[in-house]
């Protein structure tokens, strides 16, 4: 069902409001390596430990995720602009999305951003399509690492229908 115009005004801004994370969503599936910028992440559960991932369709990371099960997350630092704006617009097919970035191999051999706050390690538990235009990913934490202390960056939209 698509919105209209008036709806979308009404509820645009109030939905822009609610607050996100900044993180870079890894994987690696063969010799293909993925990053993209992700910022609708929750932690999901206490036990097992998991985190919910809002991935839109057709990104070629959710291939990569969906082959292997498995992905990292990037926790990026509060103001740290220079990782947001790399991964923002996206990687170019066939480039290398680490390229000149510092990169620490989880240890299921994910890369993860060494510049970063922490990263998580994840297990694909179950995949959800409900009928919007992203999935919803829910994956058990299964390593992690603090790189450094800080605060982690947060988001919020102007509009709730944009990034």
């Amino acid at each position: 069902m698509a919105l209209s115009e008036e709806v979308k005004h009404a509820l645009g801004r109030p939905i822009g409001r609610i607050p996100s994370g900044v993180y870079i969503l890894t994987a690696q599936s063969g010799a293909n390596r993925y990053a993209m910028l992700a910022s609708w992440v929750q932690q999901a559960s206490f036990d097992p430990p998991a985190v919910s991932i809002a991935l839109a369709e057709r990104r070629p990371i959710g291939e990569a995720i969906r082959a292997t099960g498995r992905l990292a997350l990037s926790i990026l630092p509060a103001g740290d602009t220079t990782l947001m704006k790399k991964y923002a617009r996206g990687i170019p097919e066939g480039e290398d999305p680490f390229a000149g970035m510092a990169t620490i191999v989880t240890p299921s051999g994910i890369p993860a951003l060494g510049d970063a706050l922490a990263w998580l390690e994840c297990k694909v538990i179950q995949t959800c399509d409900f009928g919007g235009d992203h999935d919803l990913v829910i994956a058990e934490i299964t390593a992690a690492q603090m790189i450094k202390d800080g605060a982690p960056f947060t988001h919020i939209r102007g509009n709730g229908f944009h990034y």
